[in-house]
């Protein structure tokens, strides 16, 4: 018996569709984020040259954020920018936009005062989280600080609570601490969620390579170039036991079974594909490990049921599909790292 079988891994923006079996896939760029924030310590002990470097950290960490900028992909992103210590918002949330970036960051005074210029971080993660509430996700947060905090709130207590308030976000950390205590805390923030990306800030200035890496770990992933729907066509009239079309990149917002409009074009192909098929479609809906398994069960479901309704609109007959949920139940991949968990919000079609 033939077996069809379409995976829906639920991801965030740019989509495909990918014949199985490529003979020589080129690669393409897929953004990993929705949107991002650039954070940056603007503190008195930022305005203090750097213990190694003896340059000031407020203008290593600025210049890296402007090659940062410049190294952004031309992908369909959201961006801001803000500063704490004190806290302002630099740039407001919308499509990214790189020249307005650099003037942002372009904007950032490196000559404060010193001395009376505490670092209130704690305070700072707490005061971002309006402006971080209306971020598209998946979202970066892309703390850059010295680790610094000698006043206010815990920082680490705070970015739990950022964490526990706003899921779908993530903290990266970009670290220019000169002290233990520094890094300790800016270590402590990126271990609270395997999502983060904890980096170097001279590092990441010295070598290209290393700042490639950066962005490829926080902003985008390398996937197979999408084959034409032809020659998918053409495949699928080989004699072979097992046939299989994997639709890539169907995306659902976080906590959400709506079908919109990207994943609306993936899923009008799909219906083409498999309307003239005999047999019953089994629709199987699964969700990552965030939140309680009772939840995650229902989610599965409406999501089964909302690609089992998109397709009837398309004229796949609604009493050949069955449509079920399995919550958190059946992972695929690990739900400790953000792109694990992305894997697993999918939906799973099959042919009895």
């Amino acid at each position: 018996m033939k077996l069809v079988k379409i995976i829906a891994a639920i991801a965030v923006a740019v989509l495909g569709l990918t014949a199985v079996a490529q003979a020589q896939p080129t690669m393409r760029m897929e953004p990993k984020i929705a949107s991002f924030d650039i954070f940056m310590d603007h503190s008195g002990s930022m305005m203090m040259k750097h213990k190694t470097l003896n340059e000031q950290k407020i203008v290593l960490a600025r210049d890296l954020m402007m090659k940062v900028n410049k190294k952004v992909p031309a992908l369909p992103y959201d961006a801001a920018m803000h500063t704490f210590a004190p806290y302002s918002e630099r740039l407001a949330l919308g499509a990214f936009d790189s020249v307005a970036m650099d003037k942002a960051l372009g904007g950032i005074s490196t000559d404060e005062k010193i001395r009376g210029r505490y670092t209130p971080m704690g305070d700072g993660i707490m005061k971002v989280q309006p402006a971080v509430h209306p971020m598209k996700r998946e979202g970066a947060v892309i703390l850059v600080s010295d680790g610094e905090s000698n006043r206010g709130s815990d920082p680490v207590a705070e970015a739990r609570v950022l964490y526990s308030t706003e899921p779908g976000i993530c903290l990266h950390v970009v670290s220019f601490a000169d002290t233990p205590a520094g890094e300790e805390t800016l270590k402590q923030i990126a271990a609270l969620n395997g999502c983060s990306v904890y980096a170097d800030g001279p590092a990441l200035l010295a070598n290209e390579v290393t700042l490639d890496k950066f962005m490829q770990d926080v902003f985008y992933r390398m996937v197979e170039e999408s084959a034409p729907v032809q020659e998918m066509a053409a495949q699928e009239t080989a004699p072979a036991e097992e046939e299989a079309i994997v639709l890539r990149n169907v995306n659902f917002a976080f906590d959400s079974a709506e079908i919109n409009q990207e994943s609306a074009a993936i899923l009008t192909e799909a219906a083409m594909l498999i309307q003239d098929r005999p047999g019953t479609i089994v629709l199987t809906g699964h969700t990552d490990s965030t939140g309680p398994d009772a939840y995650n069960q229902k989610l599965s479901e409406r999501r089964a049921q909302s690609v089992r309704a998109f397709l009837a609109k398309q004229g796949v007959s609604a009493d050949r599909m069955k449509a079920f949920g399995k919550g958190e139940a059946e992972p695929e991949y690990d739900n400790k790292t953000s792109e694990g968990r992305r894997l697993n919000r999918r939906v799973v079609i099959n042919f009895e």
